[in-house]
């Protein structure tokens, strides 16, 4: 699975190949009619740009991967899921700035690029 920003997860083998990894994924769950969704991706794709190697990340659209949204007993979009060792440390629901969502990796040893 690429590292690619905001790679879609359209399977669950796929997201369980990235969560797999060494690498801390990010993971926003999504969807179509979601208007916080699209106002939080330029966001995220930003930070986790700025984290580069650091961070993997993807986005599940709730609508195509249910049984993940199931799995991650997902109750509102966007949430965000901070997974380390295929383990959740993390989430949060709703709209973040860059510099919380920044501040919210901090907080779990995730920092920027070099």
């Amino acid at each position: 699975m690429s590292r690619a920003a905001l790679a879609a997860i359209t399977a669950e083998c796929d997201f369980d190949a990235l969560i797999a990894g060494t690498v801390p994924v990010l993971v926003t769950f999504t969807g179509a009619r979601c208007i916080i969704c699209r106002q939080l991706a330029p966001m995220l794709a930003a930070v986790v740009a700025e984290a580069g190697a650091a961070l993997a990340s993807a986005k599940v659209d709730v609508d195509l991967v249910p049984a993940l949204a199931e799995r991650f007993a997902i109750r509102s979009l966007p949430t965000t899921l901070l997974v380390r060792d295929g383990v959740v440390a993390d989430r949060l629901s709703g709209f973040a700035t860059a510099g919380r969502l920044r501040d919210w990796l901090g907080s779990h040893g995730v920092t920027r690029g070099v």
